[in-house]
């Protein structure tokens, strides 16, 4: 019987030799993915606002965002709108037509099927509380007919907010353009219908733009509700509070019934962490909302937001800040267990009148501790965290019961500077690690973690967990993993339990032959149903 089996596997080894040699290899979009270990869902991983690039520059770009350990990609709105050249128009959709200068229907389908090669998620910047037109509810000419044919259905008609406070003010009158009648049922079928669309052609979620000036269940608005139907991952744009400065009694119930239908920004720390950051002072290690009974999977943080930076005079606070102190804040925020993080691609210009869509932002992105912090949070999936500052640093260390773990630490001191920082419940696991960000090393005792921080201010050490598919565990998915699946089947070698379990590719708890077809399927840039190849090994 070992002599059968033996000569199946010879014969199965020659064949995928024969196979490779014919031109099979790996793809790069295969390649890319494994190296990243980007999370599954939208709502696991960090996100990339190419705020202003067409569609075809996000498509060029894939292979260096997926590098980048960026889960998920926004653009800007994709309505028709009115005006010209500057990004706000963006902001000022005509209906709910989808297609502007940033690219086609059909450019959305190439870009989302081309995003899936590389585990990359694509979210679409959405504006449904009003459309174009002025603060008075004048609507613009280019306004569809069937929205100017019927206003008083589809708007609410009654003039301008003049107080931010007022919760009613906030979701039934204009923000500066016509605010739409959400409570109307005909107007979110509309809405429901694009988004529909939106997920055919492959969108993964939807940014819902000016989001607490839409009402709630709870004040008789049906809207959220059937937003939620849609099988989309969603989350909403909401600046500081629903009601503003209002008691916590009023905005507390109102930002926890948002958080039913979809998952909200805590603009309100994001902030006041980046300012602090700026000052290079110590601030509040837990967030607003998740204080308040939100949980922390249905928060998004960012480092700085489009409106921070685009907008002038005191709202457009973050723009002349070094980008060093942006990405600060983002490696603390983008770092946390469980919620994820905004990053925003930098405008090419300043002034919000020079700012214009369809040119592409800055690529700093790219830069080792933003794609360090990626990694470490898209690793440390369903690991504990502990949040803490000490020694003048931010430190955001993660582990799980099996020696994966690892620490993300961030100086409010100069750059290139000595640290030593608490390992805080020794939750990083003791060892030598290295700096992936500069390279340097570091030691961890049970009590100590302690390294130099390099010029960005920024440390990322961690353990590594194998990849399904890596064998051999050094790294990298290709047919060496396959002979060895097929030698440990034959009893010609027998794998460490660490090897079998990076061998599993459907998770099912056995290595078999099965495991072997899967990853020749996977080289060979074939469709494999059922297999978790070049995923992150699953914490047990």
């Amino acid at each position: 019987m070992f002599k059968k089996l033996l000569s199946l596997m010879m014969v199965i080894s020659m064949l995928l030799t024969c196979l490779l040699s014919a031109g099979v290899s790996v793809s790069a979009q295969q390649t890319d993915a494994a190296e990243t270990g980007l999370t599954r869902s939208c709502q696991d991983g960090n996100i990339l606002q190419c705020f202003n690039w067409t569609l075809s520059q996000i498509k060029e770009e894939l292979p260096n965002i997926a590098k980048a350990g960026f889960t998920c990609v926004q653009t800007s709105p994709l309505q028709a709108h009115d005006g010209r050249n500057q990004w706000y128009w963006l902001y000022q959709p005509t209906g709910f037509t989808i297609g502007n200068e940033l690219g086609s229907y059909s450019d959305l389908e190439a870009l989302c099927e081309e995003a899936d090669k590389y585990g990359v998620r694509i979210i679409v910047d959405v504006v449904a509380n009003h459309l174009a037109g002025s603060n008075s509810g004048n609507l613009a000419n280019s306004v569809e007919a069937v929205f100017k044919n019927n206003k008083s259905t589809y708007f609410h008609n009654l003039g301008a907010k003049s107080n931010d406070d007022n919760r009613y003010e906030v979701t039934q009158k204009n923000i500066g353009m016509p605010d739409l009648n959400s409570e109307n049922t005909a107007l979110q079928e509309m809405v429901a219908a694009m988004i529909e669309k939106y997920k055919a052609a492959g969108v993964d979620g939807i940014r819902w733009d000016a989001a607490k000036h839409i009402a709630l269940p709870s004040e008789n608005c049906g809207f959220w509700s059937r937003m939620a139907q849609i099988d989309i991952y969603q989350y909403g744009e909401i600046l500081g509070a629903p009601a503003g400065n209002s008691h916590e009694t009023i905005n507390n119930p109102l930002m926890q019934e948002y958080a039913q239908y979809l998952s909200v920004t805590d603009s309100k720390y994001s902030s006041e962490l980046l300012s602090a950051v700026r000052n290079g002072s110590i601030y509040k290690t837990t967030g607003y909302w998740n204080k308040r009974d939100i949980a922390s999977d249905h928060l998004v943080y960012w480092a700085e937001s489009h409106d921070t930076y685009s907008n002038d005079g005191d709202e457009g606070w973050t723009k002349n800040l070094d980008q060093g102190v942006i990405d600060k804040a983002y490696a603390i925020l983008g770092a946390r267990a469980e919620s994820h993080a905004l990053y925003l691609s930098r405008p090419s210009a300043k002034n919000s009148q020079s700012i214009y869509y369809g040119r592409k932002g800055s690529t700093h992105y790219t830069c080792d501790a933003i794609t360090a912090v990626n990694r470490f949070h898209n690793a440390m999936i369903g690991t504990a965290e502990k949040y803490y500052t000490n020694a003048n640093c931010y430190v955001v260390s993660r582990s799980d019961s099996k020696a994966t773990g690892g620490a993300v630490i961030v100086s409010m001191k100069n750059a290139d500077v000595d640290v030593s920082v608490n390992n805080s419940g020794a939750l990083v696991p003791v060892g030598t690690y290295t700096d992936q960000v500069s390279g340097s090393s570091w030691t961890v005792t049970d009590t100590k973690i302690t390294g130099h921080i390099g010029s960005s201010g920024i440390a990322v050490i961690q353990t590594e967990r194998p990849l399904i598919g890596d064998t051999d565990l050094n790294g990298t998915i290709d047919i060496v993993d396959v002979t060895m699946i097929q030698k440990d089947v034959s009893l010609m070698i027998t794998l460490t339990q660490e090897q079998r379990a990076a061998a599993d590719a459907d998770l099912n708890g056995a290595v078999e032959i099965t495991d072997a077809s899967m990853l020749q399927r996977y080289l060979a840039d074939i469709e494999v149903i059922g297999s978790h190849i070049g995923e992150l090994l699953p914490v047990t």
